[in-house]
């Protein structure tokens, strides 16, 4: 929390009712904690009940450590004379409170929501605004984008603070809509409507219908980013709450047109053809990453950039200097003289076709192997999603396939009924036992993509 707080604030933001606190004006709240472990002095702690945990267990050690308050839905024994706030629901607190505090500031929260390359686009557009307003913008750290992360994030906004980029995830219906409540976004950037989520939504629709709560929340002086090629566009327009809507993608309308592709073995980059009200331009864009479809994520911050803005050229110049969180697309030279592609922070049908496409057409390469893992949470479709992966694997210049985990057992008997070679497939039921098999296989000048969900920890294959 970068502007104190005294917790009469925090009692009229929440309406938690005081224990044991007589003067809350004079008390200041120099930060909020979940996590007893990392609690500091001046600490407003926020008590959450978990399936695994439950902060009230941990207030001593809280205001052992300084804590000031502490949020709280019961007094637990032992903490009756300790200064508490007591609320029915320390969630919906947390939000309440965080919402508040947001009040206090007059950035411009740009909010990103999609079924993939949410986190890419984030950090992309936090670059590109730099480059037009230095030292005057923030972003989530990290996944700071659920109910409990993105007040977190926003404690974090300061007065020098102009736009807050803020990735915003959900798992069902209506999560994204109280994430807005709490931000209050005027810029709404949606990156795609894929299959992600559909394990809890049922359908691609209810995904979308899901999505678009983001620009349903925006003003009517807002701004929406939407993806023109997306099936869901015309859903998602219709939805918008703003009169402004700008497009990317490689629609001939689209505001922000990616024209061109150039796959280079550590860059990918291309032409964006910008064509807005007052802005005509044709600039190129290089990422020192690989991957065609970054660059449409890059086309999206572009575009938000030019929008909020920032010069095109000035924009797309930053956009070279992207850093992206681990696991997303990382290139790793390994001393015994092979490639990793390290794209095993999480997966889903579209992210892992992206993924094997860089590694069939953008590295050069002695042999190409691919490690893939389960596609978590797609639900009554993983069966016919995994088998479609299978088959069409089949078709692909693969020297070797390793499958890890229970759901890709689809995936292995689709490839082998579309003729892929069954000495070059593989499956494994563990990252640990692929490990063992890539350190005997893997030779000077092969290529190695890892690629699965989460949950499955598929870096753990090449851990040395």
């Amino acid at each position: 929390m970068r502007r104190a707080m005294p917790l009469s604030e925090v009692i009229e933001a929440t309406g938690a009712k005081p224990v044991n606190i007589r003067a809350p004006e004079a008390v200041a709240v120099t930060g909020v904690c979940i996590d007893s472990r990392v609690a500091e002095s001046g600490d407003l702690f926020v008590a959450l009940r978990g399936n695994r945990t439950d902060g009230h267990h941990y207030l001593q050690e809280v205001f052992d450590k300084g804590a000031v308050a502490a949020l709280v839905e019961y007094v637990p024994l032992g903490a009756e004379e300790m200064p508490l706030l007591r609320t029915p629901n320390t969630v919906h607190a947390l939000g309440q409170l965080a919402r508040y505090y947001r009040k206090q500031f007059n950035a411009t929260v740009v909010g990103i929501t999609g079924s993939t390359g949410k986190t890419t686009t984030k950090e992309m557009i936090a670059t590109a605004l730099e480059a037009g307003y230095p030292n005057a913008v923030q972003k989530n750290a990290g996944n700071l984008n659920t109910e409990l992360g993105v007040p977190l994030s926003l404690f974090e906004l300061d007065a020098d603070c102009r736009f807050m980029v803020q990735e915003m995830a959900m798992r069902g219906r209506g999560q994204i809509a109280y994430l807005a409540e709490i931000a209050e976004p005027r810029v709404g950037v949606i990156t795609q409507i894929g299959w992600s989520h559909i394990e809890q939504l049922g359908s691609r629709e209810a995904i979308a219908e899901a999505k678009s709560e983001l620009v349903q929340a925006l003003p009517p002086d807002g701004i929406a980013i939407l993806p023109r090629d997306d099936k869901f566009y015309e859903f998602l327009r219709a939805r918008c709450a703003c009169e402004t809507i700008y497009t990317f993608g490689r629609h001939p309308e689209a505001h922000a047109r990616l024209t061109e592709v150039q796959l280079g073995e550590d860059y990918t980059a291309g032409v964006v053809a910008l064509n807005l009200p007052e802005v005509q331009a044709r600039v190129w864009v290089e990422l020192p990453y690989l991957g065609a479809h970054l660059l449409m994520n890059a086309t999206a911050a572009l575009l938000t950039a030019v929008v909020l803005g920032v010069a095109p050229e000035a924009a797309a110049r930053a956009l070279r200097h992207t850093h992206l969180p681990e696991m997303r697309m990382a290139l790793q030279r390994q001393p015994e003289g092979w490639t990793l592609i390290n794209d095993a922070y999480n997966a889903n049908p579209d992210s892992m076709r992206a993924a094997l496409e860089v590694l069939i057409h953008q590295i050069p390469a002695r042999r190409r192997i691919a490690v893939l893992g389960d596609m978590k949470e797609l639900g009554a479709y993983s069966m016919r999603l995994h088998w479609s992966l299978g088959r069409w694997l089949a078709t692909q210049p693969l020297d070797y396939v390793v499958l890890v985990g229970s759901e890709v057992l689809w995936t292995a008997a689709a490839a082998r009924e579309g003729g892929f070679p069954p000495s070059r497939l593989l499956h494994f039921e563990t990252p640990q036992q692929a490990r063992a098999w890539l350190l005997r296989t893997v030779q000077k000048g092969d290529c190695v993509l890892l690629k699965g969900s989460r949950a499955l920890g598929l870096e753990q294959a090449v851990m040395r």
